[in-house]
């Protein structure tokens, strides 16, 4: 894979932003959270990822696409509310 799954929402140059849906690319997005996991040992989520959206930073060069960062939110509809939470 040369960039992350998912829809590309925003471009500046060679930095980009991709928009991946838990419930769509779910081994994607576990392994982000183990990736997190490694530095972060209050992390907990890192199985359940289907109420996500991530948002994955990337960097693109000659030799191809870089992560660079990541963060989630919750998107889950109850009771006609929409809940968002960062974790």
């Amino acid at each position: 894979m040369y960039w992350p799954p998912g829809n590309e929402v925003y471009r500046d140059g060679s930095l980009s932003i991709h928009e991946v849906d838990g419930d769509v690319n779910r081994e994607y997005c576990q392994n982000l959270c183990l990736l997190a996991k490694l530095f972060l040992d209050h992390k907990t989520l890192y199985y359940d990822v289907e109420p996500f959206l991530f948002y994955v930073l990337t960097h693109s060069d000659s030799s191809g696409t870089h992560l660079i960062g990541y963060f989630s939110k919750v998107s889950v509809i109850v009771d006609d509310c929409e809940l968002y939470g960062v974790t």
